[in-house]
């Protein structure tokens, strides 16, 4: 599974994220039409561990056949497995920033500027990700005081938001020599940097 591909599900989490779009005009309230980041900006390609994480949640979780929209429990469970096995994040709601630069440095020895731009982006995105969490588990409290029978989600939705957070940077920093630079990408870059999504 591709960081674009998990930045789709990862997301939808994320508040106030919505996907890269492109339009001729940027309108913060009506999100222009949907552009694939990995197109704009390349991603760090397929990753063993998100690849075994995605088979082990997606494959057989919530009775979801492989391929259809997981729900927001299961993709947070997806995020906290991939940050986890990456041992990105090491204690609840803090990463780990030494063993994300390590992990990304070896992955990307002969792409320096990769390397620190995610970094930048995880260390960016961490402390945003600790507030939109606290108020997500806040708002929680309340329903589950409307609604006493409530299950409670298996995994934190903090890795999620870290990695939705983490893409959106990497994507409006994105280094020029992984950017396509065209009309779409561009507007959609705008769109994302001008709307504040991400950190």
């Amino acid at each position: 599974m591709s960081p674009s591909q998990l930045l789709v599900i990862f997301a939808s989490l994320a508040l106030n994220t919505r996907l890269v779009f492109g339009q001729a005009t940027i309108d913060c309230q009506r999100p222009p039409q949907l552009v694939d980041p990995a197109l704009c900006c390349k991603d760090g390609g397929r990753d063993q561990v998100a690849e075994q994480c995605a088979q082990r949640i997606l494959g057989t979780a919530n009775g979801q056949k492989a391929g259809g929209p997981p729900s927001l429990d299961t993709a947070a469970c997806l995020a906290e497995c991939i940050l986890t096995s990456s041992k990105y994040i090491d204690e609840p709601q803090k990463l780990n920033l030494a063993n994300i630069r390590s992990d990304l440095s070896a992955k990307f020895s002969n792409d320096t500027l990769y390397v620190e731009t995610m970094t930048m982006a995880f260390s960016k995105c961490e402390p945003q990700s600790q507030r939109r969490l606290a108020m997500i588990m806040q708002q929680q409290q309340q329903v589950q005081q409307q609604k006493t029978q409530q299950q409670q989600p298996r995994c934190s939705p903090f890795s999620a938001i870290v990695l939705g957070c983490t893409y959106m940077e990497y994507f409006k920093n994105c280094p020029d020599h992984r950017w396509t630079p065209n009309a779409q990408c561009t507007l959609a870059k705008a769109y994302v940097t001008q709307c504040g999504l991400g950190a």
